[in-house]
């Protein structure tokens, strides 16, 4: 059952997950030596990585001792605006002492993104071992229900039931932008030590709602396998947002 964080707005959506994170971290860097955290994208991260590259939290942040990867990633360069990477690498990483080594890319650029997902696979488990569990999964939500970019009404992307933990995707016809994806797999997310899922305004009112209290329906909502993650799930809502939670 996810804990639900109901805040004001959407700047206080960030603050909370700020110190979810700064929890998380912390406590896995003090259990096992390091923290592994995949990151996210979309509208919930800047103001996120704001939050997190100022006090009180920078400071509690033992960034020498995470592992970062991206848990989604736009099939474009770094370079390109729209490359959730490049939003990490400008708004986080050249702002805090997190070093370079420690930074894992989904490489967007790449010209057989089959073989990039594996590549991205095979460096996961090197990085992670066995088993290959991350200590924290930050998330956005998608108006349709999308969580990193398994996305709603796509089966292949939620329900194939292959091991591999890196996919290659191809986005809706609707989304914007359009551009296929690379994505960790649901696996990634339901073995995650913690999850923290991020929701702010209106237009995610009824995703949140059908992926909290709705019927069960893993292809048209994928952001319903939070509900089968093995961890602690923390959603983190605004109350525009929340309005729609019972």
């Amino acid at each position: 059952m996810s804990e639900v964080l109901v805040v004001s707005d959407g700047a206080a959506a960030a603050q909370a997950a700020a110190e979810l994170f700064v929890e998380s971290v912390a406590g896995a860097a003090a259990a096992r030596g390091r923290a592994l955290v995949a990151l996210t994208g979309g509208s919930s991260a800047a103001p996120l990585y704001a939050a997190l590259r100022e006090e009180p939290w920078r400071s509690r942040v033992p960034w020498e001792r995470l592992e970062l990867f991206c848990g989604d990633e736009r099939c474009v360069p770094e370079s390109d605006p729209r490359s959730n990477y490049g939003l990490a690498a400008r708004e986080l990483f050249s702002r805090t002492p997190v070093e370079a080594a420690r930074l894992h890319r989904l490489r967007g650029e790449a010209l057989d993104l089959e073989e990039e997902a594996k590549r991205a696979e095979a460096e996961l488990r090197d990085v992670a071992g066995h088993p290959c569990r991350l200590d924290l999964m930050l998330l956005g939500l998608g108006p349709d229900g999308h969580v990193l970019s398994l996305f709603a009404g796509v089966e292949s992307s939620s329900l194939r039931g292959d091991a591999k933990l890196v996919w290659a995707v191809e986005a809706p016809v609707a989304l914007e932008p359009k551009v296929p994806r690379l994505t960790f797999s649901p696996t990634m997310l339901v073995t995650a030590r913690t999850v923290v899922l991020q929701a702010s305004g209106s237009a995610k009112a009824d995703a949140l709602a059908r992926a909290l209290r709705g019927p069960d329906d893993l292809v048209g909502c994928p952001a319903q396998w939070l509900r089968h993650a093995s961890g602690r799930v923390v959603v983190v809502a605004d109350s525009a947002a929340a309005a729609k939670l019972a």
